[in-house]
């Protein structure tokens, strides 16, 4: 059988192709899942429906989602992916406010250099040192410092706030990064040259240079280092748990038993 790619994938999904919607499934409802119990917890319930629900959002309008799609390669289709699970998310758990604004944030990484506000960045995310470090792919030692300082500035920022408060400040500070964006942003297509190390010195500079002073893209790039991290390691559904998925979608009419894990058991 020919190596199936992400755009063959993509491909199938616009036209409505189970065999592409069993891979999406099989590939990225862990990815949903992990994302929505991290930064939406309140949806950790109905965690299942939930993840199902994002599946439906993709395939609505006869596949909007995918037709409207453009992308070069799987880390900029993760990226979208990102996207598509955000927006539910937020409409799914709306944040009752805290209102922050920029002094708050640049307040939060005053006087660090681009890689402590990267680290600290993700903290506010709510990694761990050690979860930070294999994100960024740095040293554990520099991830536990900026650990231990974000935690004194989110105290003194939040006024001691319980733990639920602090996840809807961060859901609240990478919104307002995301609103920050510019027509000088950083282009994934740069992110993806970056973690790669296929870059000229003047041109990392000149990303490095921007990026610094920018919340847009030290939010878009944290959650590249994110989403790379998490393709390697969330698992994909077995062949029963996306025949169950695959069921409660449109493309997951009755089907012979076992159509989709003789597929998966060739790949």
């Amino acid at each position: 059988m020919p190596i199936r790619t992400i755009f063959n994938m993509a491909e199938d999904c616009a036209r409505g192709e189970c065999l592409g919607w069993a891979e999406f499934v099989r590939d990225y409802a862990g990815m949903a899942r992990t994302l929505l119990e991290h930064y939406f917890p309140a949806l950790a319930p109905e965690i299942d429906d939930h993840v199902v629900a994002v599946f439906r959002r993709a395939e609505a309008h006869n596949n909007a989602w995918f037709t409207g799609l453009k992308f070069t390669n799987e880390r900029e289709f993760m990226m979208a992916f990102r996207d598509l699970v955000f927006a539910y998310g937020r409409e799914e758990a709306r944040l009752p406010g805290p209102q922050l604004g920029q002094d708050e944030m640049r307040a939060l990484v005053k006087d660090l250099n681009l890689l402590e506000r990267e680290l600290l960045w993700l903290v506010v995310k709510g990694y761990g040192a050690q979860e930070v470090a294999a994100i960024m792919m740095n040293a554990a030692a520099t991830a536990e410092a900026v650990e231990r300082l974000a935690a004194e500035r989110l105290t003194t920022l939040t006024s001691g706030a319980a733990p639920q408060a602090l996840t809807d400040y961060a859901r609240v500070l990478l919104e307002m990064a995301e609103q920050s964006r510019s027509e000088h942003c950083v282009s994934l297509k740069t992110f993806n040259n970056l973690v790669n190390g296929q870059i000229t010195w003047r041109e990392r500079e000149r990303a490095e240079e921007h990026t610094s002073d920018c919340f847009y893209c030290i939010e878009r790039f944290t959650a590249f280092q994110e989403m790379i991290r998490l393709r390697k390691g969330v698992p994909r559904l077995p062949p029963t748990k996306v025949d169950a998925m695959l069921a409660q979608l449109s493309c997951g009419a009755p089907k012979p038993r076992g159509i989709f894990s003789r597929f998966f058991a060739s790949h």
